[in-house]
């Protein structure tokens, strides 16, 4: 079972080849693996030379950013299970074995995914496992990206049957592409961990945690104009200035209830919070939490970190909730 791995890139030389290290050390056979860097500056282009023999393909021209980069490999993948790793982002040991182990154990799932540890360059601390909850999961799939990208896995076929990346999401467009897969197909969750996944300052996650936000309301309210019944959601979207105007829609060929999608709602915002908290948008934060805790009070009521994130938006400042994590995380 052929794997293609993609690898999108720009001036990440300081952490690109511990990335390639880590795809060419699982020494699988039926490898396909592809590197496009947007031109870097740095010493990215020595860096992939170094492997070029042992690459599919590679390149190093100037892009329009991540989502570019890895459409060009998909319009390249030949291989039957599918990937994209970004270049400060490594895979476990074995990993690429397990996986072709899963498709083949499973033919019906359309996608696989496990879980990462996330490591912090300025730590010396053991890594964090994270991965998808099981609770829920299903509403949570619509929701938002339940689970690490690095660690997660499809079938080639889905590239074909809904398209590439969508170029207009820089931050949300890895939840756009698995809740179309997750409308029509089921997934597979294990309890494996397939990649670390580095947190430095320049990682989008830490970096730009409130556009992923912006990304994710976009892709949601076009969810909520996939099915016809869910007019008092949009409403409720609009109410918190957060639903934005279209008419595009999502295929949806599995059954889902409004019980289904009021709940993926309110997970919605769970996550819609917990990135304006990261970013220190208290003001965000306050107004979000202010409405589960008026409209959905059991949903509220089940997540007690809500509550106290409530009270920290009412009473904290930026600057104060900055002072907060430090001492938090001594």
């Amino acid at each position: 079972m052929k794997i293609t791995i993609i690898t999108p890139s720009f001036n990440q030389g300081k952490y690109l080849e511990a990335t390639i290290q880590s795809v060419l050390n699982q020494k699988y056979p039926e490898l396909e693996y592809m590197i496009f860097d947007g031109g870097s500056t740095d010493d990215s282009k020595q860096i992939i030379e170094k492997y070029k023999k042992e690459l599919t393909y590679w390149e190093s021209t100037k892009d329009k950013g991540q989502s570019e980069a890895i459409n060009k490999g998909f319009a390249k993948t030949t291989g039957e299970i599918v990937t994209w790793l970004n270049s400060d982002d490594q895979l476990m040991p074995d990993t690429l074995f397990k996986i072709a182990a899963y498709f083949e154990q499973n033919p019906d799932i359309a996608f696989v995914h496990g879980k990462t540890m996330l490591i912090k360059e300025t730590s010396d601390k053991e890594g964090i496992i994270k991965g998808a909850e099981r609770n829920d999961l299903n509403y949570r799939l619509l929701a938002g990206l339940p689970f690490p990208q690095p660690s997660s896995f499809f079938r080639k076929k889905m590239l074909d049957q809904f398209g590439f990346l969508n170029e207009n999401y820089h931050y949300g467009m890895d939840y756009d592409f698995f809740l179309q897969i997750s409308l029509n197909y089921e997934g597979l969750r294990v309890n494996e961990v397939f990649s670390t996944y580095l947190l430095h300052e320049n990682s989008k996650t830490v970096s730009q945690s409130a556009v992923f936000a912006r990304d994710y309301a976009k892709i949601f309210s076009r969810l909520l104009r996939s099915f016809p019944f869910t007019a008092d959601l949009i409403a409720q979207m609009q109410l918190l200035k957060m639903y934005d105007e279209g008419i595009n829609h999502y295929q949806v060929s599995k059954h889902f209830t409004i019980k289904d999608l009021q709940i993926a709602f309110c997970y919605h915002l769970q996550a819609q919070l917990t990135f304006y908290y990261e970013a220190g948008e208290l003001s965000e934060v306050y107004k979000i939490s202010s409405f589960l805790k008026k409209y959905y009070v059991e949903f509220y009521n089940s997540i007690p970190e809500l509550a106290k994130v409530h009270l920290r938006a009412k009473f904290l400042n930026k600057p104060m909730l900055y002072l907060l994590r430090k001492f938090l995380r001594k």
